[in-house]
């Protein structure tokens, strides 16, 4: 029930956005994921086990005094596609482009599955963000997720690593863990905590910088993000590049596949 309030905080600026919103779903062997237009990636399904809430993107350019959820864009392109269809042929990769003032926004999703009864995916995503304005373009994005590993909400623990602390690690009560790992550019900036705090700071009216927890914590409702800040000169691009996956920790897969995972979701 609490996950209303999220809801409710991003209700009044979504309906500001693009009319042609919708939610588009992608699919490759054990593995589905639905990307609402508006909002953010909103499941990640494997062997029909859900272990998404939302994660989403915000953007705060020079000169705003907030930060806004992407999806308050207007929504300018959008394309998908199958990238395997000799494996699985059904749409597994989805661009958006999304269109500001002297600016693009275009995130692209690649979703893998695997075997059934592996409970494994891997997904893979960059955003490539395009000054389009004749000066140069001063942007922070961050990427906020909000995972409910095993269909439940109650994590085990959840950290980052890595050089610069590119990569995020969460391990559910329940046997299923997740990791990514920012291939390029290095995050400015990242945080751990439980929700809703990193959500009700980017949705808050106010201009937010995360604050380098690291972590561990945990267990909890926990959730992470990650923030760039850019100067992107006239005409040039920056391209964030992501790797994640979805596998179980070691020992629990015979547990997963007897026990069917049948987890209580929070309500949307």
């Amino acid at each position: 029930m609490k996950k209303t309030l999220l809801m409710a905080m991003t209700a009044g600026a979504i309906a500001a956005a693009s009319a042609n919103a919708a939610v588009v779903q992608l699919f490759d062997g054990n593995a589905t994921a639905s990307v609402d237009t508006d909002v953010g990636m909103r499941d990640w399904t494997v062997n029909g086990i859900d272990n998404l809430f939302l994660q989403g993107f915000w953007f705060r350019t020079a000169g705003m005094n907030r930060e806004f959820n992407v999806g308050t864009l207007p929504l300018t392109g959008q394309f998908a596609v199958d990238t395997n269809p000799f494996v699985d042929n059904r749409p597994d990769m989805l661009s958006l482009q999304y269109t500001g003032s002297g600016f693009t926004i275009e995130p692209t999703w690649q979703l893998r599955g695997s075997v059934g009864g592996s409970f494994h995916s891997d997904l893979a995503e960059t955003i490539t963000i395009h000054n389009t304005g004749r000066t140069t373009l001063e942007i922070t994005f961050f990427q906020y997720s909000d995972f409910d590993l095993g269909g439940t909400v109650l994590d085990q623990l959840v950290r980052f690593h890595g050089a610069g602390n590119n990569t995020a690690h969460q391990e559910d009560v329940g046997g299923i863990a997740m990791s990514e790992t920012v291939v390029t550019p290095a995050p400015s900036r990242w945080q751990v905590d439980s929700f809703p705090v990193v959500v009700n700071a980017l949705e808050d009216g106010a201009v937010t910088d995360l604050n380098n927890n690291a972590g561990p914590i945990g267990p909890g409702d926990l959730t992470w993000a990650y923030q760039w800040d850019f100067v992107i000169p006239a005409g040039g691009s920056v391209v964030i590049s992501k790797t994640k996956s979805l596998v179980p920790t070691p020992g629990s897969l015979a547990l997963l596949a007897l026990s069917g995972f049948v987890a209580a979701r929070r309500c949307r």
